[in-house]
């Protein structure tokens, strides 16, 4: 199920370097065209980074380890990821107006940050007590870690990719038969089997404060509470996936094309998909493969959408498009 690949509008598109290293990517982006992500630096090492127009790229350093990530930020700056805490641990933190806040686990020694909200909720996942399962969480109020369980019960894992303003969370959970399927968790209700595509299997990467869940299961998809599990289509190629959505509907992710590159292999491109159900191909700083990860918020007419793409040379960038809505 393939749709038309236009071109979009795109005012422009930014490389935004890197902290030394080969290898940077962005994770996500707010209306002030904040962006994060990580890259490494000149030892190797993977580093949170913050890449602001003014200022450029700079490594977060928000915990003492060697390896940090930074996968959101909100519209007030607050960002969330993961990292060493220098005793062999890995943990989520908050940085929050310059202090950074070690957010602890569910009783493991690994936990990481994947999203917050404006409210600085952060959902995530964490391995639980005595065990090697992680369980997805939420911090709904400073100091409270809220396990949300699985969709299979004990033993079975679950991790959360997104939460929106209302504390809705979406990601990835085990069903009693191991089947990864995407679920919708909130307070009122518990967690919630969204189904798949076919026999596939699903992940849920995003939601917006209209409770529309975009993810992957097979190809992209939209759930909506009145239409269910919905197949958004490809760019052409066998394979897509859907990571964010913004209020206004919009949809970025990763889709395959009909052709191939240099090495036989499906070119994979990033895309916007407008609220009208065009599917537009971003494009790339020059070589062939690109991935938006996030979108921001509509700022008159206007949307950013942070991810990375390979450059002529085919090293990995991470990028930011900067899109003009018709």
């Amino acid at each position: 199920m393939g749709q038309q690949a236009a071109r979009a509008p795109v005012v422009s598109i930014h490389e935004l370097g890197t902290l030394g290293g080969a290898v940077s990517q962005a994770k996500a982006v707010n209306r002030a065209g904040q962006v994060v992500g990580t890259s490494r630096d000149g030892q190797g090492r993977t580093r949170a980074f913050l890449w602001q127009e003014d200022l450029g790229i700079v490594d977060l350093k928000p915990l003492t380890g060697v390896n940090t990530s930074a996968n959101d930020i909100n519209e007030s700056g607050e960002i969330t990821g993961g990292g060493d805490t220098g005793f062999g641990d890995f943990h989520a933190y908050l940085l929050s107006e310059g202090t950074s806040f070690d957010l602890g686990t569910l009783g493991g020694n690994e936990s990481e940050a994947l999203a917050v909200n404006r409210r600085g909720q952060v959902a995530g996942h964490s391995r639980i007590a005595e065990a090697v399962l992680k369980h997805a969480f939420l911090i709904p109020d400073p100091g409270l870690m809220v396990d949300l369980g699985s969709l299979g019960g004990a033993g079975t894992t679950s991790i959360a990719h997104d939460v929106n303003d209302e504390g809705a969370v979406v990601g990835l959970a085990e069903t009693s038969t191991r089947q990864p399927h995407a679920f919708l968790w909130t307070a009122a209700d518990g967690m919630r089997d969204l189904g798949a595509l076919g026999a596939a299997p699903s992940i849920a990467l995003g939601i917006n404060n209209r409770t529309e869940v975009v993810g992957g299961s097979g190809h992209a998809f939209l759930w909506t509470e009145r239409a269910g599990i919905v197949d958004l289509g490809t760019l052409g190629g066998r394979t897509s996936c859907a990571n964010d959505v913004n209020d206004l509907g919009c949809i970025v992710g990763v889709s395959q094309t009909a052709e191939s590159d240099r090495r036989g292999l499906p070119v994979t491109r990033a895309f916007l998909r407008t609220p009208d159900g065009s599917m537009l191909d971003l494009g790339t700083l020059g070589g062939e493969h690109s991935s938006a990860a996030a979108i921001s918020e509509d700022d008159g007419g206007v949307v950013r959408i942070a991810g990375h793409s390979h450059d002529a040379a085919a090293a990995v960038r991470a990028v930011l498009w900067t899109v003009r809505l018709g």
